[in-house]
């Protein structure tokens, strides 16, 4: 992902194919809110493996949560969770991976393109501090 420089609400560039079909490759985001995500949200981040680039994803955990994927299925701490991208998701086990709900402060992010996705699956949870904001939908080729 490439940034285009704008002072509050910067623009970005998308590269790659992790968020299909919600953004395309070489689509230009940008940011439109600087608070506290909330589910689903897609943001723009700084994933803990390579703090120098850029990631977008969407957030699906939240602080003091614990979050399972079974048979295409979101579960938030045990409860089922509508997720449109859900059935696209491979299984994923909370306490196999994590041995606490996630920390306050912590994000579990995921791509929208799950099969080919590197997020918290693969680098963990990102950090708040991490996130540079959030994107509104709308702007998508779909």
């Amino acid at each position: 992902m490439f940034r285009g420089y704008y002072w509050l609400y910067p623009k970005y560039y998308v590269s790659g194919e992790s968020m299909n079909p919600t953004f395309w490759e070489e689509e230009v985001i940008q940011v439109k809110a600087h608070r506290e995500p909330e589910r689903f949200d897609v943001v723009v981040l700084h994933p803990p493996s390579d703090p120098e680039d850029i990631y977008l994803k969407r957030v699906v955990g939240l602080p003091g949560e614990e979050i399972e994927y079974f048979n295409g299925k979101l579960y938030v701490n045990g409860e089922y969770v509508p997720d449109e991208f859900a059935s696209q998701t491979d299984n994923f086990v909370w306490a196999l991976r994590y041995n606490q709900p996630i920390p306050e402060d912590y994000y579990f992010v995921l791509g929208d393109n799950r099969m080919i996705s590197k997020d918290s699956r693969t680098f963990g949870l990102v950090p708040e501090k991490q996130i540079l904001g959030i994107v509104t939908e709308g702007n998508s080729k779909k």
